[in-house]
């Protein structure tokens, strides 16, 4: 039986076998997230005076630096219309035109206009999410990954999987893929290239 460890490390490494998956990953500068069932647990804890959502500090972190140290942009694209979603942004370092929320019909004209104020193309985005809203913006992105708690017959249309289900840190593995491949990794670079070089050599 694999620990939750083996089997990110596992998926790493598969993940860097696919030739094709690395070419698109070196393009990727921005990242749009969906944020319930994606950054959160998809549970919404209710009282009559407030809403709460449970984040990965994992996912915070790597967001955090990637964006203090200038080497990926990203926006939050919620369908949920709620203040906690801006609060984490604001947290994290994400400018309030970065963040939308309350868009429940269709996402991929908010994808549009991020891409036109960032100045990108969509070969150059990545979308995370996990259900249909999430789904309807491939069109115009490069690369859509979800978690693993992502419905099933939606899984199969996903370009990958990340074996981490939403609020247990997806986001930090995916991040850490995509900046050790393109070699920015902030701090994690040379542990990262250690630990699989062991890895291979045990194989």
């Amino acid at each position: 039986m694999f620990n939750q460890s083996e089997i990110d490390k596992n998926w790493f490494l598969q993940c860097l076998k696919n030739n094709d998956l690395i070419k698109k990953i070196k393009n990727i500068k921005l990242i749009i997230c969906d944020i319930d069932g994606a950054l959160t647990d998809a549970q919404i804890y209710l009282s009559p005076d407030f809403l709460c959502k449970a984040f990965s500090v994992q996912d915070g972190f790597i967001i955090d630096r990637s964006l203090k140290k200038n080497i990926l942009d990203f926006a939050f694209l919620s369908g949920r219309n709620d203040e906690v979603t801006k609060i984490r942004a604001k947290q994290l370092g994400i400018p309030e035109d970065m963040c939308y929320i309350g868009f429940c019909v269709s996402k991929i004209e908010k994808v549009k206009e991020i891409q036109k104020k960032k100045k990108l193309s969509s070969i150059e985005t990545l979308h995370f999410g996990d259900d249909f809203l999430d789904f309807e913006v491939k069109s115009n992105i490069n690369l859509f990954v979800c978690p693993s708690n992502t419905p099933f017959y939606l899984q199969e249309k996903a370009d990958l999987i990340v074996p981490r289900s939403g609020g247990n840190s997806p986001l930090r593995l995916l991040l850490d893929l995509i900046l050790y491949v393109q070699e920015k990794h902030p701090f994690g670079q040379n542990m990262i290239a250690e630990s699989l070089k062991r890895n291979l050599l045990n194989e």
